[in-house]
């Protein structure tokens, strides 16, 4: 596997724990939240947009597909959130995408790994199960990582698909955005009324723009790499961002995590060194 693929994949596993976090810690209102993000997602995407222009014909369906998918994935997230720890919801949601992607990938594009590369898609897989399970966590909270385990899957699968058929990774990016980021932002303001997203909002844009434009920058670096390596073993790399999202959730959100759970990293790690390696 090319190792720019490689290091493109870990570089947006690190980002988008970073984000993650960020909106976990968040003491006021998630929606709210969502909605500033959105306005960081739009600005990039038009910023995109801009420099990159307009993506082909062709990759529409995919763009329109992928909006549909996050509109799941963000309410799944931020109510599992509302549910349940980030150290829970979080393994969870993204143990679960990796496996769906390389079957989807199988199915959809042909790319069938090696034994040693589907062997460490499954340890990633069972490593950030490893991680993300806890007997104790609300049912809720469970059942809301798994939708969004689900959305994680089939927009990855979509999206990689997307880019490919559009050829440019930064045009299909920019509508992809947008068409993303859009339709959640006029959401979470018809739901609290412009003046009282606003009110809520206030003193806290600074964070919700930069994790917008970081989520949508970790994900445009997951594509560039998908275009030049299969797209499954690139979203299991990916899903590394559980070991950056354990070790923050235990050393910034002060959450309990487990020697099991430390554990479970570790098999994530060396199911991405046999994906990296062969």
């Amino acid at each position: 596997m090319p190792p720019e693929a490689i290091a493109a994949a870990l570089l947006s596993a690190l980002i988008h724990a970073g984000w993650n976090a960020a909106l976990k810690a968040s003491a006021g209102d998630r929606l709210v939240d969502l909605g500033q993000m959105a306005v960081g997602g739009v600005v990039f995407g038009l910023a995109l947009w801009w420099f990159f222009g307009t993506p082909a014909m062709a990759a529409w369906p995919y763009i329109l597909g992928s909006c549909a998918i996050h509109f799941v994935y963000w309410t799944a997230l931020l109510r599992g959130y509302a549910a349940g720890d980030m150290s829970h919801v979080y393994t969870i949601a993204r143990g679960s995408a990796p496996a769906l992607v390389t079957i989807g990938a199988v199915i959809f594009a042909h790319e069938i790994p090696g034994p040693p590369v589907a062997l460490g898609v499954l340890l990633v897989s069972i490593g950030v199960f490893a991680v993300g399970v806890s007997l104790n966590a609300p049912w809720r909270a469970t059942a809301w990582a798994l939708l969004t385990g689900v959305a994680i899957a089939s927009y990855s699968l979509v999206d990689a698909l997307g880019a490919r058929v559009a050829g440019d990774v930064l045009a299909y990016k920019s509508w992809g955005t947008l068409a993303t980021f859009a339709p959640i932002l006029a959401f979470v303001v018809l739901r609290r009324g412009p003046k009282q997203f606003a009110a809520l909002g206030q003193g806290r844009w600074t964070r919700g723009l930069m994790a917008g434009a970081l989520s949508s920058a970790g994900f445009a670096l997951v594509l560039w790499a998908q275009m030049r390596a299969p797209i499954g073993p690139i979203t299991a790399l990916r899903e590394t961002s559980v070991v950056f999202g354990a070790a923050i959730a235990a050393v910034m959100l002060k959450e309990a995590v487990t020697t099991r759970r430390w554990a479970g990293a570790a098999l994530v790690a060396a199911g991405a060194l046999l994906i990296g390696f062969f």
